[in-house]
């Protein structure tokens, strides 16, 4: 099926073709671009956003999925659009992940903002709705004794954002949770969004370089060490909104990645919990599987794989793999003295266990993190009679 953009879409064209949008290279010949439907106009045409361009089409008696993508014909004042149909919810990922990709980056930077302004006094000079909009998102990061548990684990997990817009979804459910830490990022990009800009020229703050690798599936995951802190000053103020909006940027991207590698239906989430720790927060990433049942099974192996890399420890990685009642875990540690502790945890891990009426059937630490090829390693649990 064909669509092309009637007179509003042909003046947005026209922009476009001239350069003087952002859109101007996306709307080459061949391009795929994610589409979905706005609604209607008053005369009856169906409004669309378009590779970032809202047009409008004449579609009478055509039916449109709510989200779909269409290829570049041919260009001019009213472009011809190709609606391309087939697996539609595979295509409309891909295009996010394209999208998002370029502008993810870890929380590390973001955190590491939070964390500064609680201990200097340049807090004070931000305008009063970003001050409250901070706050929210740090209401949003968990504490050490919510995650310690395994309903506070449950809880937290719940609140990370990948399940943001199921729960919004629920019966009875209009607004999120206000400790949704998606939610709260969204909120924060809103806030940022209404201030007004600073003096012309105004630098975002001067930091290292960061380039955290994506939470993808197919890709192990990988510790996430702490920013540096900044050390900012009232005199930093503008510079200091510029880098919020774009580590609210990047971490929103990041967590819509998540979002975008989880998938229910196979048995896969992908999930980051940022944590308060000592002076600063951490992130505790999740890699969540269920296996297929076997026959004469009641339900299938569940592998959870996680990094962390507090300053405390220093990068911890592991696996966690449940078979009913046998349970396998996998540590690789950093540093030496953390190989010690968390060897010297071994009797207190088989006795929690024991009391949920499971069996530690192997433990290993091991000194040095593992390579970071495909998501597990090779080794698996095996039931045993």
């Amino acid at each position: 099926m064909i669509i092309q953009p009637t007179s509003l879409a042909a003046q947005l064209w026209a922009g476009a073709a001239a350069g003087t949008t952002a859109a101007a290279d996306s709307w080459r010949v061949g391009a795929l671009l994610s589409a979905r439907v706005m609604g209607q106009n008053e005369l009856g045409k169906l409004l669309l956003e378009i590779g970032g361009l809202t047009v409008e089409a004449d579609t009478a008696g055509t039916q449109l999925p709510q989200q779909f993508q269409v290829r570049v014909l041919t260009q001019g004042a009213q472009p011809q659009l190709e609606v391309v149909l087939g697996n539609t919810d595979e295509r409309v990922a891909m295009q996010g992940l394209r999208e998002r990709l370029p502008q993810q980056n870890g929380y590390a930077p973001l955190l590491g903002i939070l964390a500064a302004l609680a201990r200097r006094p340049i807090a004070r000079a931000l305008p009063a709705p970003l001050r409250a909009a901070l706050a929210t998102l740090e209401a949003a990061i968990n504490k050490p004794a919510d995650v310690s548990s395994p309903l506070g684990m449950k809880e937290a997990i719940a609140k990370s954002g990948t399940f943001l817009e199921a729960h919004l979804a629920e019966p009875r459910r209009e607004t999120p949770a206000a400790d949704d830490f998606k939610a709260a990022l969204l909120a924060l990009r809103r806030t940022l969004a209404e201030i007004p800009a600073g003096r012309p020229g105004a630098p975002t703050l001067s930091r290292p370089l960061s380039d955290t690798p994506p939470p993808l599936a197919q890709r192990s995951l990988v510790a996430q060490p702490r920013a540096a802190e900044l050390a900012v000053t009232e005199d930093d103020v503008d510079g200091l909104v510029n880098q919020l909006r774009s580590d609210t940027r990047a971490a929103l991207s990041r967590v819509e990645i998540a979002q975008l590698e989880s998938h229910p239906h196979t048995g896969l989430w992908m999930i980051e919990v940022p944590v308060a720790g000592v002076r600063g927060y951490d992130v505790l990433q999740l890699r969540i599987e269920e296996g297929e049942t076997a026959p004469g099974e009641q339900e299938g192996p569940w592998t959870v794989g996680f990094a962390i890399d507090p300053p405390s420890l220093g990068a911890v990685q592991g696996e966690i793999q449940l078979r009913t009642p046998r349970v396998a875990v996998r540590l690789w540690a950093q540093h030496v003295e953390t190989v010690s502790r968390l060897e010297n945890e071994f009797m207190s891990l088989r006795r929690l266990l024991e009391k949920s009426g499971l069996v530690l059937d192997h433990f290993t630490c091991m000194h040095g993190l593992p390579a970071s090829t495909s998501a597990y390693s090779a080794v698996l649990l095996e039931a045993r009679a």
